[in-house]
């Protein structure tokens, strides 16, 4: 199976990895999989950042396969191909699914299993499991290090949680760093 790059052909495929709409003629990221209902196979389509962030293993396989025009037109390339192998350094690091501010007090931490205090920063965390992401949880801000083993996941945070301001940014950096320290 040979994952691809290609432009979307029309607006209605959505991104697996943001759950938002692929624009027409947009540039997307296909990972090729064995049809899970029948013979053959199926296409997942990404953002090339959504696939390099959460899919870094196929999207590296694509790109080392790209054609040079196809390197040229993707202005971000090399730092695509940063992220992902970032990824896969970090093995935990593609379930990065966004930050926020816990609304309750209820969810506990994947890792010390600790209750997640309300208003407290937390990381979101998704597995990829029979071709779609399912949410399994969340991590403390201060989990993070020995979690993922790097709080540099600022630019996936970033990605996914696009209503983060630069100020929500640096605190959740500052609550990363507090047990890190």
């Amino acid at each position: 199976m040979t994952h691809v790059f290609e432009h979307a052909s029309s607006g209605r495929a959505k991104c697996r990895g943001c759950d938002q709409p692929i624009g027409k003629g947009e540039l997307r990221f296909g990972e090729r999989q064995p049809n899970a209902f029948g013979e053959g196979e199926m296409t997942l389509w990404f953002h090339p950042w959504c696939a390099a962030y959460k899919r870094p293993e196929p999207f590296l396989e694509a790109l080392d396969a790209a054609g040079a025009a196809l390197l040229r037109e993707m202005k971000d390339a090399e730092r695509m191909r940063a992220a992902a192998e970032f990824g896969i350094t970090h093995r935990r690091v593609p379930r990065v699914n966004g930050a926020g501010r816990a609304p309750t007090g209820r969810a506990r931490c994947r890792h010390c299993r600790e209750l997640i205090e309300k208003d407290s920063w937390r990381i979101g965390l998704v597995f990829f499991e029979e071709y779609r992401f399912e949410p399994s949880g969340y991590i403390h801000a201060a989990c993070a290090a020995p979690y993922l083993e790097s709080i540099d996941i600022l630019d996936r945070v970033r990605h996914f949680s696009g209503d983060l301001s630069d100020a929500d940014l640096r605190a959740l950096k500052k609550a990363m760093k507090h047990r890190a320290s």
